[in-house]
């Protein structure tokens, strides 16, 4: 028969037939500790935002950038305890659970090639540092992901092109986690040259003030030129005149018979001659040219002259006799003639005044008519009016004043013209 009897905890006798085995229970080891849990994978970094900027060279502003970056995903495996913090790649950093990050500009390119360096210089100093400090990833929770943020200030150092421009964001040395990139655009243009201002008008004939008589011609004569403005200007593409009086209630447009040397269209910074002439011209009272150039850019310059048209006045005798005086008391036959630019005759003139002021100021005004105190007329085979005639009782000694004025165009009494005469003394005429 066989027995066992117990040595010690791991080691017994067997007893077998008399006979005594030795057996010893085998030791085991305890198993190594599992590493933390790792990421895996490179920084993440979505586009920077805006993804491109575009700005014209000489004009000023900025835009403000950002963008995201973020810990790579944790790897969570049976060959890890996930017990423990979580680390950054293979866990040999500073601070395994902390991985410092440097931002940087990298590349600046047009179209794959490196720009120059005096472009870059310029590129680069127009970008603002990256904010804020300092940049660090944690492994999770608060602070797995960080806003980076930046401007670009507008640098009419930096030509005119289109620039790529890459951000590049390397993690701590030796720590296993990848690094990241992106890139944005600064598109720069040159200032177009726009057209801002209108053509120069200057109206060289009329001159304001200007006195034009009935049956003459009126001469018009304007220029016009639209400024060059660096390259900018249009030039002048048309020109228009017209002549209006009474609130517009007249209007004599002279566009359809203008001449304008040289012929338009015409480049910017070349004047243009516009004239015109109306013969005869028919028309009494206050006017106004109005002259006008567009270019081809939607701007109108003008200018404006104003001036009168009317008749010539001529007294007759009596009153045109040199140095004849008159006696108050007397009646005196008031005779006159008006005539054209040519000084012919003419007809009967609408809305006729002979306006009478004597030496107290008092004011006697005759209209057309048969009585004595109306203003009558002859008139020769032509029916030009060969003169007028008023019968005026002059009542005391002093210098008389006699207006003429007819009928405008607005039909209201326009002065053309007077004269005067002088009663020395009562009695009958001298």
């Amino acid at each position: 028969m066989s027995s066992i009897q117990s040595v010690s905890r791991t080691t017994y006798v067997l007893w077998v037939l008399g006979l005594s085995f030795l057996l010893t229970s085998p030791t085991f080891a305890a198993p190594p500790a599992k590493p933390p849990c790792s990421t895996n994978g490179p920084v993440l970094m979505p586009p920077v935002s805006p993804s491109q900027y575009s700005y014209t060279r000489t004009e000023s502003g900025s835009e403000d950038f950002a963008f995201t970056v973020s810990s790579p995903g944790v790897q969570v495996t049976g060959n890890c305890d996930s017990n423990l913090p979580n680390v950054f790649g293979n866990g040999h950093g500073a601070n395994p659970t902390v991985l410092p990050l440097t931002i940087s500009i990298g590349a600046i390119e047009q179209g794959g090639i490196a720009v120059e360096a005096a472009t870059e210089n310029a590129l680069r100093a127009a970008l603002s540092p990256f904010s804020t400090a300092p940049f660090q990833l944690t492994v999770s929770g608060t602070g797995s992901s960080q806003t980076i943020s930046f401007s670009f200030t507008n640098s009419d150092d930096v030509p005119a092109g289109t620039y790529d421009l890459t951000i590049n964001v390397q993690p701590e040395t030796g720590v296993g986690v990848g690094a990241a990139s992106r890139s944005f655009t600064i598109q720069v243009e040159e200032p177009q040259a726009v057209d801002t201002l209108a053509p120069t008008v200057n109206i060289v004939a009329p001159v304001s003030g200007d006195v034009i008589k009935l049956n003459g011609s009126l001469e018009v004569n304007f220029t016009a030129v639209d400024p060059p403005e660096g390259g900018a200007g249009t030039g002048v593409t048309s020109v228009r005149a017209a002549v209006t009086s009474c609130e517009n209630g007249f209007n004599y447009d002279l566009t359809s018979s203008l001449s304008a040397s040289p012929s338009i269209p015409v480049a910017a910074d070349t004047t243009v001659t516009a004239t015109t002439a109306v013969t005869p011209w028919l028309y009494v009272g206050d006017f106004t040219l109005t002259a006008e150039a567009d270019d081809n850019a939607g701007h109108t310059g003008s200018a404006t002259a104003t001036f009168t048209a009317g008749a010539n006045i001529a007294s007759l005798p009596p009153i045109s006799v040199p140095n004849r005086q008159f006696n108050a008391g007397s009646t005196l036959p008031v005779k006159f003639a008006i005539s054209d630019a040519a000084g012919a005759l003419l007809p009967p003139m609408d809305g006729l005044v002979v306006r009478i002021t004597a030496p107290s100021g008092a004011v006697e005004e005759r209209v057309a008519g048969l009585g004595a105190a109306n203003v009558r007329w002859e008139i020769d085979e032509y029916g030009a009016v060969t003169q007028y005639i008023t019968n005026y009782a002059i009542p005391a000694i002093g210098t008389y004043r006699v207006d003429i004025l007819v009928g405008d165009v607005c039909g209201a009494p326009a002065l053309q013209g007077g004269f005067t005469f002088v009663a020395a003394s009562k009695g009958g005429k001298q």
